[in-house]
C-alpha cells in the first residue's frame, strides 16, 4: 500500500490505490515529486480525472489548485508544521 495522508472524503480522489485508478503526485517538478511521494501527498484518480480529459488535473488549473490547497493543509495537519515550514519544503504556499 502506498503512503497517503490525504483525506478520502472528496468525490474526486481516493487515498488508496484501487483497480483502474492512477497515482497523481500533488506536487511535482524538480524535486517536489519525490517530496510529495515521501510525504504522502499523492492521490488516486480515475483516468478521466487524471489526464484523459480536459477536466483532468493535468489540464484543469482549478482542480490542480484544489488538490494543492488540500495537500498543503493535510501536510500541515499531519506533520504539525506551519505554512512557513511548508514553503521551506515545497518552495511556495497554496493556502
Amino acid at each position: 500500500m502506498e503512503f497517503c495522508i490525504m483525506n478520502d472524503n472528496c468525490p474526486f480522489w481516493r487515498n488508496c490505490r484501487e483497480p483502474g485508478l492512477c497515482r497523481h503526485e500533488i506536487f511535482f517538478g524538480t524535486g517536489n515529486r519525490r517530496l510529495s511521494i515521501e510525504d504522502g501527498l499523492v492521490v488516486f484518480l480515475t483516468p478521466e480525472m487524471h489526464n484523459m480529459t480536459n477536466y483532468g488535473v493535468h489540464f484543469n488549473r482549478d482542480f490542480d489548485l484544489k488538490l494543492k490547497k488540500a495537500g498543503e493543509q493535510a501536510w500541515i495537519d499531519y506533520y504539525g508544521k506551519s505554512k512557513e515550514d511548508f514553503i521551506k519544503r515545497y518552495g511556495r504556499n497554496y493556502l
